[in-house]
Formats: structure tokens, sequence, C-alpha cells
């Protein structure tokens, strides 16, 4: 029996063969875990932003299931029963921040990031932080629940609510650093997002997606298709994980030109 513990919140996957106990387990767990404020079942991810399906189990407060997580020693707001959150990433977010001092580095200024999928934040929290690199943030997401956790998660910085892929046509040349975390559709999107990046001079996308393992070759492929308009001075896919046994989970980087 899976679990994963979110700021306060426990959220559980039960087997079917012992639903029936459902309520016994989450008093039990909330009982044994005294950070914990409540307990939910977690019936699977449903809808277009990708939300658990939450069903509270046992709660000391009777409160809402918005919490604050710590990640890394960064702290944020999150409603996993509101949007999409996943713990088991925080590690890829954090290797951001290196490639966030090298292109400031290499630039010889601060740089500006973009996040179109940013969902309430949490790979932008730590970048917000590099100051000595980093001057405006522009985040955005089309969960509207997602977008007014934005707000407070960034304060001080432009948020919003709008799809990604029409995003430049408000944001145009906005960023150096473009975050593109949508990983089952990531690739498709990369022409209607080459907009937000500026030109003149280096800039890098980060991305991620969710991959057949042997077809590494042909993304590749058609990420250069995508960047056939720009200068590419490198581009690597990398296997990060497996996501199932045929399945890879993969971090895609491209240093390119837009002229």
């Amino acid at each position: 029996m899976s679990h994963d513990q979110v700021g306060e919140l426990i959220i559980v996957k039960i087997p079917e063969e012992i639903l029936e106990f459902s309520k016994e387990i989450g008093k039990a767990m909330l009982e044994q875990h005294s950070s914990v404020r409540i307990v939910c079942a977690d019936n699977g991810v449903q809808g277009e932003f990708r939300v658990r399906d939450l069903t509270v189990l046992a709660t000391k407060d009777g409160g809402s299931t918005k919490t604050k997580v710590r990640e890394h020693g960064n702290e944020f707001w999150i409603d996993p029963s509101l949007v999409y959150y996943s713990p088991r990433l925080a590690t890829e977010r954090l290797e951001n921040l290196e490639t966030v001092k090298q292109l400031s580095e290499e630039l010889g200024r601060r740089i500006d990031v973009c996040d179109p999928y940013a969902g309430v934040g949490p790979a932008l929290v730590p970048i917000a932080k590099m100051t000595e690199y980093v001057d405006k943030i522009y985040a955005s997401d089309l969960n509207p629940h997602a977008a007014k956790l934005l707000k407070e998660n960034f304060p001080g910085h432009t948020v919003g609510c709008a799809d990604a892929r029409a995003l430049s046509l408000t944001l145009s040349e906005c960023c150096d650093l473009l975050l593109v975390n949508l990983p089952h559709e990531s690739i498709e999107h990369l022409p209607d997002l080459l907009g937000l990046l500026k030109k003149g001079h280096e800039v890098v996308i980060r991305g991620w997606a969710i991959l057949p393992a042997n077809s590494i070759e042909d993304a590749e492929k058609q990420i250069r298709l995508h960047l056939f308009e720009t200068e590419i001075l490198s581009l690597s896919i990398d296997e990060k994980k497996s996501y199932a046994s045929d399945i890879a989970y993969v971090r895609i980087e491209a240093h390119i030109i837009r002229r």
C-alpha cells in the first residue's frame, strides 16, 4: 500500500481488496504521524489538469487540503485536490539551478526565466531565490486554481492563467531560459513556445518528455525540425528514469540562438 506525504497531508492508494477498511486505515495513519492533519485516499488522476481525485479518510481539524510543502529547503503552497503536484520530481527541479547559473555567467548578466506550465511553481521557487543570477520570472498555468496559488507563491513576479501555446502573443521574447514540463506533449508544443525566447544570443530550453524507449532518436529528429529556423548550439536528450518497462522519462536541453 503506497503513500506520499505532501505537506500536512498523506495521500494513500488503497488496494481494492481492503477498500472497506479505508476509514480505519486513514485513522491509523493519522495517529501514527504527528505532523499530519489529514489523510486522503487517492482515487487516481482525472480531467484536463491531471488532478488527483481525493477522498478524505481522516482529519484532525476538518480543514481543507491546501497545505504548505517544503522541498529542498524551499516552501510553497499547494492543494493536491485542485492542482497537479508530484514530490517525486523534486531532484529534477533542483537540477535547473546549475543551468540558470551557467547561462547567467555565459551572458554576463542576470537572466529572465519563463515556465508556461508552472503548476504552483515548484520548479521556480528555488530559482526565484537566485537573485544574483535571475532577474524576472514569468509563470503561467492553464489551471486557474494553479494560477491562484502561483500568485501566493510568487509575489512580485509576472503570473498568469493562459494557454501556453498562445502565451508568446502577450509575452513575446520574454525569457532567456524556457522550462517546458508537459511530458506527454512537450515536443509537440515546442513550435508555439519559441516566440517566448529572446533573439540574438544563446538561450536555453529545458524540457521533459515521456517517450517510448526506442524512439529517442526519432524524438531528436522531431525537435531539430521544430528548431530549424534557429541556430542549434547543442541538443541533448537524457534518460532520467523508467516510466514503464518500455517507456522512458527524459530531459531535453537545447541551447539555441533565435535570429
